[in-house]
């Protein structure tokens, strides 16, 4: 699985935008819009990663492109997801490895390197920055995600992924969270690789990182206080054991085996 508090930072997800911002709000879109030099970002979301099969199933969607996922084991609905792999009309498989369960849908398969064969910065739970360096080499022709995919956009032609190295991409990120919640304006490379990690917000020259949010008591609302939702009384309504049908099914995940 992809680096979940990453992903929700650069806007990894169809209703988000980068640095936390949100894609219904159009003060947020004309931001996100003048940063990159565009008149206007549409307000639509993108289907989710389960809507996104119902669309493969249905038709609506011809082709996927599937990184660094292992749908066929992660998702629910199994036979849902084997059928909307076979309806699509073209399936990108972009792995570390050839056994994904999902590789055997691929039309075509894109070898990608493994986090010890690129560099970047990783953001864990508690808002809490990695540089990870490159130590190898990647095997046979597999590449890091990100040139993957700068190399097809620019392709197709689209312009603004002329990036040398994963740290120009990281710099132009670092710009963007300037003033806002997740400012990290002023933790560039070095400070990572010769300092160690840093927890955002690192707002200002040689700022030391923030290890508790909302000390200033100041939130993230409109009107800058904290807003307390009472617990609604929740009704259970699984069924329970009986003589008859004994036992609890579940899912199960183990700590070095997150999904797949």
């Amino acid at each position: 699985q992809p680096n979940a508090m990453g992903g929700r930072e650069v806007g990894g997800m169809a209703s988000l935008l980068a640095v936390h911002k949100e894609l219904s709000n159009p003060d947020h879109r004309q931001e996100v819009a003048s940063f990159w030099g565009v008149d206007q970002i549409s307000p639509t979301p993108g289907l989710s990663a389960t809507e996104m099969f119902d669309a493969l199933e249905s038709g609506k969607l011809k082709a996927i492109w599937i990184i660094c996922t292992n749908p066929l084991v992660s998702l629910p609905n199994l036979k849902k997801v084997e059928q909307a792999l076979k309806n699509a009309k073209f399936v990108i498989v972009q792995d570390i490895s050839h056994r994904s369960d999902t590789v055997d849908f691929a039309d075509l398969v894109l070898p990608a390197a493994g986090w010890l064969e690129k560099e970047g910065t990783m953001t864990n739970s508690e808002r809490r920055i990695s540089y990870l360096n490159k130590g190898i080499e990647p095997p046979g022709e597999a590449r890091a995600d990100v040139e993957i995919l700068c190399d097809f956009a620019k392709r197709m032609g689209f312009r603004g992924f002329n990036f040398a190295n994963a740290a120009e991409i990281y710099e132009e990120y670092v710009a963007m969270t300037k003033g806002s919640s997740i400012d990290i304006s002023y933790l560039n490379y070095d400070r990572l690789k010769s300092e160690g990690t840093f927890q955002w917000p690192v707002p200002e020259y040689r700022h030391p990182g923030t290890s508790r949010l909302f000390t200033d008591q100041k939130f993230h609302t409109p009107n800058g206080k904290a807003i307390f939702n009472l617990p609604a009384s929740v009704e259970p309504n699984f069924e329970k054991p009986s003589p008859e049908f004994p036992m609890i099914l579940t899912t199960g995940r183990v700590r070095d085996q997150w999904h797949t």
